[in-house]
């Protein structure tokens, strides 16, 4: 009776430790194939200045993902893969970081805001950079570790592949003269 209960629970955990492992490869394959598709199209329409300007941007914003995240991803996926059994604890980690997380993004927008308007240069460009800064509110709301912690990596994996695969078709659509350029962080932040 023991052997048959170490069994099941051995199978298990190989099927959702096998499962995580191939919704993971999945995530990496598609995170790098996909800009592999859409970079040179970008680098073409847009030009090396308005491709540059939007990439600065998004690598501006970055710092306020870091802000935002300040380590969540691994010490609430911990908590959460600790506590997963007990849903008053799980609930209560959730909240707590979910709070933090949005007051660090708040301090996050009044930071940019700030940065934003003291430089001409960011001044001139300010849509980008709000346009941009989408991506940190989606990397916010968005609870990876909670499904980490959970050991539920095929969802993050499905919402991540489709929103994917929306933002890479309507860059193709949407994006069609230089003029464009406005919209890539756009959409991108729809992305996330």
């Amino acid at each position: 009776m023991l052997n048959k209960i170490r069994q099941k629970f051995q199978s298990e955990d190989r099927k959702r430790l096998l499962s995580n492992f191939l919704s993971l490869s999945v995530l990496r394959g598609v995170n790098y194939v996909f800009p592999l598709i859409t970079l040179p199209y970008l680098v073409r329409i847009l030009g090396p200045e308005k491709f540059g300007l939007v990439a600065f941007a998004q690598s501006f914003i970055q710092y306020f993902n870091i802000l935002t995240d300040y380590g969540f991803n691994l010490s609430a996926t911990r908590e959460i893969s600790i506590y997963r059994d007990n849903k008053e604890k799980v609930s209560e980690v959730f909240s707590s970081v979910m709070v933090i997380k949005f007051g660090l993004l708040v301090l996050s927008f009044i930071i940019m805001t700030i940065i934003v308007l003291s430089f001409e240069k960011f001044r001139r460009e300010w849509l980008i950079y709000y346009s941009a800064f989408g991506i940190v509110i989606g990397q916010t709301l968005f609870p990876v570790w909670f499904f980490q912690g959970m050991e539920r990596m095929k969802y993050i994996t499905i919402l991540n592949v489709v929103a994917k695969v929306v933002f890479t078709v309507c860059i193709f659509i949407f994006i069609r003269k230089m003029a464009d350029y406005l919209y890539v962080p756009l959409i991108n932040s729809m992305g996330f």
